[in-house]
C-alpha cells in the first residue's frame, strides 16, 4: 500500500433521511443527478471521486487550491439548484490536507476521517477547511474566509482550527495567479527574455525562529522595490515572484515561466541583532551560478546592505553599474528599526487581510505600533490607510476622512514614497477626481517604474477616462511585469476592448480566463449583446448569476467611475438588452 499527501474533500447531503421519508423516488433521482454532477466537477478540477456511501461523497485532489476552488464552485452552483435539476438539495463540505494510504481505489487513514468530521460541523451550503488546508490555499485560491476558531471534533484527540469559505476575493495586489509550467525555450524562441530582466524569489528564512518568516519576506519585498527603481532593469513583480514561495523548482523553468534572464535566490538568518544574508544569481538559460555573496552585519545596517546587494546585482546583470541611472531621491528610512519591524509584521498580516478579517485587524495593530515607535515614518501611515480601506471589504463603513488624512500625513512626511502616492491616487479615483488620481499615479511610477500593480491601476484610470488604447498599453506592460496576474486583473483589458467597440476581442478574452470575475462577466455580457450568439450570452448570464444572484445594473454602475456619461449610458443600454435586472 502506497502513502501520499492528498487534499481530501468530504461532502454530505443535508437532511437526506428526512427527504427519503418524504419523497423517496424523487430523492433517489436527485442523488443520481448529484453524483454525476459532483463526479464531473471533481474530475474537471483534477480530482477523483474515490468513495460514495449513501448520501456521502469522498474525493481526493493533488492540489489543495483546486480542491478548495472545486468545493466552493459546487456550493455556489447548487445555490442556483434550479439550473441543475437539484432544487432544495444542500451539501456540507469539509476539506483536509493529510497523508493517506491507498488501498486499491480507496484511501484510508486519519486524514480521511478528519475531513469527514470537519464536514459534519459545517453549516448547510458551506465549505470548511482545517488549518493545514488553509495554510496551503490562503494565498492562491482567491477566496475569503471566516476564522471559526478551534473545534473539538468527534474522536479526534486535539482541537483543530477551522476556516469557513466566505466568498471571492476582491481586487487585491497581494493575490498571485497560478504558476504555469512551461517547456524549455527552443533555440529559435521568438520571445527571448530581456537580457536585463530579473526575478527575485522569496528569500528563505534560516532563523531558528519560524516567526521570523515575516522578516525574510519583508527583506525580499524591499529588495524588489529597490531594484524596481532602476528604469533600465526589468524586475518581475512581487506578486509573480511570491507565487513560487516554498516551491522547489528548477530555476530554468521559473525563468522561462516568468520570461527573465536571471533569477536571484537567497536566505536570511536573523539572530538577535545579528543578520546574515546569502544570495546567488542564476542565469536561467543555462542554470549557471554567475554570482554569489554573503553579508554579515548588525541589524541597524540593514538598509545599507540592501543598497549594497542591489548595486552588486545590477553590476552583474549589466557590464558596469554606471550604465544604470538610479534616482538619487529615495524614500526616507525609519529612524527606529523597531518601527520597521512592526511595519513588516503589519504588511505580512495585511497581505492576508483580503483573506480573513482577523489578519487585517492584526495588521492595523502593527501599523499603529510602528507609528507609535516612529511618528515620522511615512510608510507606516500609508499602509495603515490602505488597511483601513480594506476593512470595508468586511462590512465596515470606511472612515474616508481618516484614510485620506493618513495618506496626506504619509506623503507630508515622505514625498518620495510611492505607496503614499498610490494610495492617494486610489482615493482620488474613488472620489471621481481623475486628474488628481492621474498625478499621484504618475508620481508613483516615477519612483517605482517597474511596479506592476501601479502600472495596472494606470490602465484602470485610462479605462474610466475613455481612452481604451492607452489603457491596453498599460495593461500589457503590467502583464509583462507580472506574468502571473490573477484572472480578475484581466477584467480591465475586457473593459478597454468594450469601450473601444472591439466586442469580439472582449468576448474572446473572457472565454480564455480560467476564472472569470464578476466585473469581467458583466463587460463580457455587454460585448456579447453585439455578437448575435444567444447561446453564449445565456451561458455568461448563468455564470454571472452563480457568482452574484443579487446583481443589478444600477448597483454595478455605481462602482464604475467614467468621466463621460456616454460610456455609462452605453453600458446600461447593453446590459438592459442582455436581460440584466435594472
Amino acid at each position: 500500500m502506497d502513502r501520499r499527501l492528498a487534499a481530501i474533500m468530504a461532502a454530505d447531503i443535508v437532511g437526506y433521511s428526512a427527504r427519503m421519508g418524504q419523497a423517496e423516488q424523487e430523492t433517489i433521482q436527485q442523488l443520481t443527478q448529484l453524483t454525476d454532477y459532483i463526479q464531473q466537477q471533481v474530475s474537471s478540477a483534477g480530482g477523483r471521486l474515490f468513495a460514495r456511501a449513501g448520501d456521502g461523497f469522498l474525493s481526493e485532489f493533488p492540489s489543495p487550491v483546486q480542491a478548495t476552488r472545486c468545493a466552493f464552485n459546487i456550493q455556489r452552483q447548487l445555490s442556483n439548484s434550479d439550473i441543475y435539476g437539484l432544487e432544495g438539495l444542500q451539501l456540507r463540505i469539509g476539506l483536509h490536507l493529510a497523508d493517506v494510504v491507498q488501498d486499491g481505489d480507496d484511501l484510508l487513514g486519519d486524514g480521511v476521517n478528519i475531513a469527514a468530521r470537519v464536514e459534519g460541523v459545517a453549516e448547510p451550503g458551506t465549505v470548511v477547511l482545517t488549518q493545514g488546508m488553509f495554510d496551503q490555499v490562503k494565498r492562491n485560491a482567491q477566496l475569503t474566509y471566516d476564522d471559526l476558531g478551534e473545534h473539538w471534533l468527534k474522536n479526534i484527540s486535539e482541537p483543530m482550527r477551522l476556516y469557513k469559505v466566505k466568498g471571492e476575493v476582491g481586487t487585491h495586489s497581494w493575490v498571485s495567479g497560478q504558476p504555469q509550467q512551461k517547456q524549455q525555450p527552443a533555440e529559435n524562441d521568438s520571445n527571448p527574455p530581456d537580457p536585463h530582466s530579473l526575478a527575485i524569489l522569496p528569500f528563505t528564512n534560516f532563523s531558528n525562529d519560524p516567526d521570523q518568516e515575516f522578516f525574510a519576506d519583508g527583506f525580499t519585498e524591499d529588495l524588489i522595490t529597490e531594484l524596481a527603481r532602476f528604469r533600465d532593469l526589468f524586475v518581475v513583480s512581487r506578486n509573480a515572484s511570491f507565487a513560487y514561495k516554498g516551491q522547489n523548482m528548477d530555476l530554468r523553468a521559473v525563468g522561462h515561466a516568468l520570461n527573465v534572464a536571471y533569477c536571484l535566490e537567497g536566505s536570511v538568518r536573523k539572530m538577535g541583532d545579528k543578520v546574515r544574508i546569502s544570495a546567488q544569481l542564476i542565469e536561467t538559460n543555462s542554470g549557471k551560478n554567475v554570482w554569489a555573496e554573503k553579508y554579515n552585519f548588525n541589524y541597524g545596517e540593514l538598509f545599507d546592505v540592501q543598497d549594497k546587494l542591489a548595486s552588486d546585482i545590477v553590476a552583474q546583470v549589466f557590464d558596469t553599474v554606471e550604465r544604470i541611472r538610479k534616482k538619487a531621491i529615495l524614500s526616507k528610512r525609519p529612524g527606529n528599526m523597531e518601527a520597521y519591524e512592526c511595519l513588516l509584521r503589519g504588511m505580512e498580516n495585511h497581505r492576508l487581510g483580503c483573506i480573513t478579517r482577523e489578519a487585517e485587524t492584526e495588521a492595523l495593530k502593527w501599523f499603529d505600533l510602528a507609528i507609535q515607535k516612529d511618528p515620522s515614518y511615512g510608510r507606516a501611515y500609508a499602509w495603515k490607510a490602505c488597511a483601513l480601506a480594506s476593512m470595508a471589504t468586511w462590512g465596515d463603513d470606511p472612515i474616508w476622512n481618516e484614510i485620506e488624512e493618513l495618506g496626506r500625513k504619509g506623503l507630508q512626511l515622505d514625498e518620495n514614497d510611492a505607496d503614499c502616492h498610490r494610495i492617494i491616487g486610489s482615493l482620488a479615483l474613488y472620489n471621481m477626481d481623475l486628474e488628481r488620481a492621474k498625478y499621484h499615479y504618475q508620481r508613483a511610477l516615477e519612483l517605482l517604474p517597474n511596479h506592476s500593480y501601479i502600472v495596472g491601476r494606470m490602465g484602470e484610470l485610462y479605462v474610466y477616462m475613455g481612452d481604451g488604447e492607452t489603457a491596453l498599453r498599460y495593461q500589457k506592460a503590467a502583464a509583462e511585469l507580472d506574468p502571473l496576474l490573477p484572472a480578475y486583473c484581466r477584467e480591465l483589458e475586457i473593459a478597454a476592448h468594450y469601450i473601444l467597440g472591439e466586442y469580439e476581442e472582449a468576448a474572446n478574452l473572457l472565454s480564455h480566463l480560467t476564472q472569470a470575475s464578476r466585473r469581467a462577466l458583466v463587460y463580457g455580457i455587454a460585448a456579447q449583446v453585439h455578437l448575435n450568439n444567444p447561446t453564449i450570452l445565456s451561458k455568461r448570464l448563468q455564470e454571472l448569476q452563480e457568482i452574484d444572484p443579487e446583481i443589478t445594473i444600477s448597483e454595478f454602475l455605481s462602482h464604475e467611475f467614467y468621466v463621460e456619461e456616454i460610456f455609462v449610458n452605453k453600458l446600461k443600454e447593453d446590459l438592459t438588452s442582455a436581460g440584466l435586472r435594472a
